[in-house]
């Protein structure tokens, strides 16, 4: 789907969710093991269960189709909530999650900056802590990024099973 296309459609879906009464978190059109993706994330103060994303599911659905001449032959409709490792999809959401652990992959091949954001500056440059100081990166080399869950102190590192008792 061409650039002006998708982010036409992408406007269109995030003011129908809104319309809905949820936060749109963002919209991705992506190709995993040869399907074509199109993915829709939902926030709302108490969380998102499956009932909201059946609701949005159908609205967005009857939406696209009248559209199907414009999006791939195939595609699957995703909606669900960002979750713990959200994606940051725009400069507003990296000034959100200051302060919080986050990945960054750059348009150059490979390299990535791993770190705690510090925002972005007046000249839409995204600050991250890391391990070698503090970096700058413009936010135009940025392919994508997403929050990275740091373990809080007396959280459980697991979900193990608990044995049951013999008896």
């Amino acid at each position: 789907m061409e650039k002006g296309l998708y982010d036409g459609v992408k406007e269109e879906l995030r003011a129908r969710v809104e319309a809905l009464g949820y936060e749109c978190a963002g919209v991705e059109l992506v190709s995993e093991a040869g399907a074509d993706i199109l993915r829709v994330y939902l926030e709302m103060p108490g969380g998102v269960d499956t009932g909201d994303c059946e609701t949005v599911s159908r609205e967005l659905s009857a939406y696209l189709d009248t559209i199907e001449d414009k999006l791939p032959e195939h595609y699957l409709l995703e909606i669900s909530s960002p979750g713990i490792e959200r994606s940051l999809f725009n400069a507003a959401d990296y000034v959100r999650f200051a302060g919080k652990a986050a990945k960054i992959y750059l348009r150059k091949r490979g390299e990535s900056a791993e770190g705690i954001l510090g925002g972005i500056t007046p000249e839409d440059e995204i600050m991250i802590e890391t391990s070698d100081g503090q970096r700058k990166i413009p936010i135009g080399e940025i392919k994508r990024a997403h929050l990275i869950c740091a373990p809080q102190k007396g959280q459980k590192k697991s979900f193990r099973k608990i044995p049951k008792k013999k008896k």
